[in-house]
């Protein structure tokens, strides 16, 4: 190699002169002439050199070239400018296109300090983090590591490791593992409907987000299946992409009926029928950031039970429940009963009203409603203000009061009925998470564990605070959706705890010849209040929390 300089003529700084390799186990050796840094010219000779290094080894139709951190030696030059420089070069150099026989280009770091240089320059490029990224401790031989690494489940990616001991390339390698896994995924959608779509056109939309994104998608159209693989936000990114996609597609091939329509033509069957497969809904006037989350965020890990907002209530709505609960209060009744003990106030002033945004918890309310009404299509719901027992109607008092702007939103159908739940305010944060749940309750009512509401805000204030010691300021209670479905009308204090509803056969509480269950139980004894009870957590949704103070 010496010999072969020798020959060479003199150099100046950015020259690159090649010669043979001597013992070294490679065809060619370039030798590079680097001043020592200065400020002033930046990077410009480093990028030359490193350029002609890339050029003439793609001339001489070489397939790797493996390059020192140039000037982070003697010459002082800062260990990141360098890091930044030869990254970005070689980056261009391979996306110059043309004949380019240069497939590897492959940095060799022996200082700790230039190490860490260089991974900081590759995370701040890829938004990637090695976690355990560690500088080598000791030097020696450089050792070399080859790899084959499976980045999720993409394509195997090949990486050639060169450090100063088989330790370090190792701790290297294991870095590159974790940060493979901990920053890409894998996803499937199942889409059933797939086969009934413009293939063509699902091939090409399929195709762009998968430009867009940098990522990977496999679609199998009779399965229904599509996988998709990258990097884990894009993953998530192209997902919402896919979905909207999905859902424009099958709303413009299958246009819904509005199910009305039904109903204003007299076939109230069909009509219940249609409420019953319609594609589940938010209200219309939960807030329109409630009702986008909900249309994208269709998997099951995205849309968590404890996401949730609260909203303001329109204001004929919020007027609307001032008068439910100023109408059904019962002065008359303040202070009796063993649950009102040291209550003696003459009503409540209601200071707020929230709506309570919870898709998640409202998806799981809809979809027990929709089975509600296809089992009342078929004849096996009778609405409460029907059912005459003992020679009494059973309308809900929050129901006949006929208050338009809360009836309009409900199914009186499967008996969807507003009514009030007392709640102390410690709690109220949990049930506006993850719904009403009588397993969490401290005290077995007079119809077993179950949800219990009322129809009167009277009844429901004795719950606001602990009885055995009652509190001043404000005080909070729910308005709930309940889905009361097939009711057993309960004129008699059952022996039993009820575990769940009584049989709709024989109306025994236990029972193993049958296999249906009324979906409530409504009391209608010689109580002072009656209550309303479901044992299922899905039949009731707590929408409004109203805020109040007792006057």
């Amino acid at each position: 190699m010496q010999g072969d300089l020798s020959t060479k003529s003199p150099a100046t700084f950015g020259d690159v002169i090649p010669s043979v390799p001597g013992r070294l186990k490679c065809k060619e050796v370039y030798h590079v002439v680097m001043p020592q840094y200065n400020h002033r010219y930046g990077t410009k000779i480093l990028e030359e050199v490193l350029t002609k290094c890339f050029d003439d080894a793609t001339a001489a139709n070489h397939s790797a070239i493996a390059v020192p951190s140039l000037g982070c030696g003697n010459l002082r030059w800062p260990m990141a400018t360098v890091a930044q420089c030869m990254i970005d070069t070689a980056t261009k150099h391979a996306q110059s296109g043309g004949s380019n026989h240069l497939k590897c280009i492959n940095f060799v770091v022996f200082d700790p300090a230039v190490y860490t240089a260089f991974i900081n320059e590759i995370s701040k490029r890829t938004g990637a983090t090695f976690p355990n990224s560690k500088q080598p401790s000791s030097f020696g031989s450089p050792a070399k590591v080859g790899s084959e690494l499976e980045l999720g489940d993409t394509e195997e990616v090949t990486f050639s490791i060169y450090t100063s001991s088989v330790q370090a390339a190792k701790m290297c390698k294991d870095d590159i593992n974790k940060m493979a896994v901990e920053n890409t995924t894998k996803e499937t959608l199942d889409e059933p409907g797939l086969e009934n779509m413009d293939k063509q056109k699902v091939l090409s939309t399929l195709t762009t987000i998968e430009k867009e994104n940098d990522i990977y998608i496999d679609i199998d159209v009779k399965a229904g299946k599509i996988v998709i693989k990258g990097d884990t936000k894009t993953v998530k990114e192209a997902i919402i992409k896919i979905m909207k996609f999905i859902k424009k597609e099958n709303e413009e091939k299958h246009a819904e009926v509005d199910p009305k329509s039904y109903l204003r033509a007299g076939n109230k069957q069909k009509y219940l029928l249609a409420l019953a497969n319609e594609k589940i809904k938010l209200p219309d006037y939960w807030t329109e950031s409630a009702r986008k989350n909900f249309l994208t965020k269709f998997l099951d890990k995205l849309l968590t039970t404890s996401s949730y907002d609260t909203a303001k209530v329109e204001t004929k709505r919020y007027q609307a429940m001032v008068d439910m609960i100023d109408k059904t209060w019962r002065s008359d009744l303040v202070g009796q009963g063993r649950d009102a003990v040291g209550l003696n106030h003459t009503g409540l002033s209601v200071t707020g009203i929230q709506r309570v945004e919870n898709p998640s918890l409202f998806k799981k309310y809809a979809t027990k409603r929709q089975e509600l009404f296809n089992r009342a299509a078929n004849k096996d719901i009778t609405t409460l203000s029907q059912l005459n027992v003992n020679g009494a109607v059973n309308e809900v008092t929050t129901k006949a009061l006929g208050i338009p702007e809360l009836d309009a939103i409900l199914y009186s159908e499967v008996n969807e009925y507003f009514l009030f739940h007392g709640t102390k305010p410690d709690v109220t944060t949990t049930i506006m998470a993850n719904g009403l749940d009588f397993r969490l309750g401290s005290e077995v009512g007079m119809f077993g564990k179950g949800i219990y509401c009322a129809e009167s805000a009277t009844k429901a204030d004795q719950y606001a605070d602990d009885k055995n010691g009652r509190t001043t300021g404000e005080k909070k209670m729910f308005i709930c959706r309940v889905l009361l479905g097939k009711p057993y009308v309960c004129t008699t204090v059952p022996k039993e705890k009820l575990q769940r509803p009584p049989c709709s056969v024989c109306k025994k509480t236990v029972c193993t010849d049958h296999h249906q269950q009324f979906d409530s139980v409504v009391s209608k004894t010689s109580n002072l209040f009656r209550e309303f009870v479901v044992y299922d957590l899905t039949q009731c949704y707590p929408e409004f929390l109203i805020t109040y103070k007792r006057v």
